[in-house]
């Protein structure tokens, strides 16, 4: 339960009001070649160019790093969707991830930028620029505001954000590769690990036993049946290991 309540409330966040200068630059088009940053790990111009994706956007913010590029994509088959996750799993990175949210479409991507209700996209994918992260850790101010970095953050890493109640998204028919590490969550919006002294505070929060108020925690019924059947999918992933 802890980890869908994170997912809730990291949707509002993310899609809230904030009082600083930010927006949204469109960073590629339908049927148009994206942008592919030399500083990006090898493989990930195949999934930003791949025939099915559409939009892309970059969410701003005051004296942010803003690195991080989330993409939309169009499945109209099964098909779309393993040929996306085998390209994922060619990306030359340390990390590359499945996050299974339980909505039928994305809301937030960060900061200030929301898409309409009925979007309908089955997939987002996000990616982080460490370069851009390293070279604005060099020169912002620390502390940045009430957060105190202990160390650089570490960007978003390649990641597939599959929304679970939309129709184009079949669990059973999924090919995950081995070294994709797969988890119940949101699309990623600023950092992998912002590494604050709030962060870690939280984690260690985050470690004690968690009282919920079982009524409080109570899901609408579409959600929850996708809550427990992405729950049931990661059992199984975790049995098969």
């Amino acid at each position: 339960m802890k980890t869908w309540l994170a997912v809730i409330v990291g949707l509002a966040l993310c899609s809230g009001p904030l009082w600083a200068a930010g927006g949204t630059s469109t960073v590629a088009s339908p049927g148009q070649p994206a942008y592919v940053s030399p500083s990006w790990p090898e493989g990930v111009g195949e999934i930003v160019n791949d025939p099915a994706r559409t939009s892309g956007w970059n969410s701003w913010f005051t004296e942010w790093p803003n690195d991080v590029n989330q993409y939309g994509f169009e499945i109209k088959s099964r098909d779309d969707v393993n040929r996306l996750i085998e390209k994922l799993a060619a990306v030359k990175a340390p990390l590359r991830q499945i996050r299974l949210a339980p909505l039928k479409e994305p809301q937030g991507l960060g900061w200030v930028t929301s898409l309409p209700q009925g979007n309908g996209i089955p997939v987002i994918f996000s990616l982080g620029d460490q370069a851009r992260i390293d070279e604005w850790y060099n020169h912002v101010r620390k502390p940045f505001g009430v957060m105190e970095f202990l160390d650089t953050p570490v960007a978003v890493p390649p990641t597939l954000t599959l929304f679970v109640q939309n129709d184009a998204i079949d669990l059973d028919q999924l090919k995950i590769p081995d070294g994709v590490t797969v988890e119940a969550g949101y699309v990623p919006t600023v950092f992998h690990r912002s590494n604050t002294k709030q962060e870690k505070e939280r984690q260690e929060q985050a470690a004690a036993p968690l009282r919920v108020d079982p009524e409080a925690a109570r899901l609408a019924p579409e959600l929850q049946a996708a809550v427990d059947k992405i729950n049931a999918f990661l059992k199984q992933r975790d049995a098969a290991k």
